[in-house]
Protein backbone atom coordinates (compact mmCIF):
# COMPACT_ATOMS: atom_id res chain seq x y z
CA UNK A 1 0.00 0.00 0.00
CA UNK A 2 1.32 3.46 -0.92
CA UNK A 3 1.82 6.04 1.80
CA UNK A 4 -0.40 9.09 1.18
CA UNK A 5 1.33 12.47 1.50
CA UNK A 6 -1.28 14.56 3.31
CA UNK A 7 1.10 17.52 3.67
CA UNK A 8 1.32 17.87 -0.11
CA UNK A 9 -2.47 18.19 -0.40
CA UNK A 10 -4.27 21.52 -0.36
CA UNK A 11 -6.87 22.04 2.35
CA UNK A 12 -9.67 21.24 -0.09
CA UNK A 13 -7.89 18.17 -1.46
CA UNK A 14 -7.31 16.83 2.05
CA UNK A 15 -10.94 17.42 2.96
CA UNK A 16 -12.14 15.66 -0.18
CA UNK A 17 -9.74 12.77 0.39
CA UNK A 18 -10.89 12.35 3.97
CA UNK A 19 -14.56 12.45 3.00
CA UNK A 20 -14.06 9.71 0.40
CA UNK A 21 -11.73 7.62 2.62
CA UNK A 22 -13.52 7.83 5.95
CA UNK A 23 -11.79 4.72 7.26
CA UNK A 24 -8.35 6.38 6.91
CA UNK A 25 -7.67 7.53 10.46
CA UNK A 26 -4.39 9.19 9.49
CA UNK A 27 -6.27 11.35 6.99
CA UNK A 28 -8.77 12.28 9.70
CA UNK A 29 -6.02 13.31 12.12
CA UNK A 30 -4.14 15.22 9.41
CA UNK A 31 -7.34 17.08 8.51
CA UNK A 32 -8.20 17.87 12.14
CA UNK A 33 -4.63 19.01 12.89
CA UNK A 34 -4.74 21.33 9.91
CA UNK A 35 -8.16 22.71 10.90
CA UNK A 36 -6.99 23.29 14.46
CA UNK A 37 -3.94 25.22 13.25
CA UNK A 38 -6.05 27.73 11.28
CA UNK A 39 -6.07 31.22 12.77
CA UNK A 40 -9.22 32.39 14.49
CA UNK A 41 -10.11 36.01 13.72
CA UNK A 42 -13.35 36.43 15.61
CA UNK A 43 -12.34 38.90 18.32
CA UNK A 44 -15.47 40.92 19.11
CA UNK A 45 -15.79 43.26 22.06
CA UNK A 46 -18.71 42.67 24.36
CA UNK A 47 -19.79 46.31 24.30
CA UNK A 48 -19.77 46.52 20.48
CA UNK A 49 -23.30 47.49 19.36
CA UNK A 50 -22.83 45.57 16.07
CA UNK A 51 -21.66 42.32 17.73
CA UNK A 52 -24.51 40.25 16.34
CA UNK A 53 -23.89 41.28 12.74
CA UNK A 54 -20.18 40.59 13.14
CA UNK A 55 -20.78 37.11 14.53
CA UNK A 56 -23.17 36.31 11.68
CA UNK A 57 -20.57 37.53 9.17
CA UNK A 58 -17.88 35.31 10.73
CA UNK A 59 -20.20 32.29 10.67
CA UNK A 60 -21.14 32.90 7.04
CA UNK A 61 -17.48 33.24 6.11
CA UNK A 62 -16.66 29.96 7.86
CA UNK A 63 -19.53 28.16 6.15
CA UNK A 64 -18.44 29.49 2.76
CA UNK A 65 -14.83 28.34 3.16
CA UNK A 66 -15.62 24.73 4.04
Amino acid sequence: MNKVNYAAMSDQELKSYFLTHRDDKEAFYAYMDRRKSLPRHAAIKLDDPAWEEKIIAVIQKQLGSD
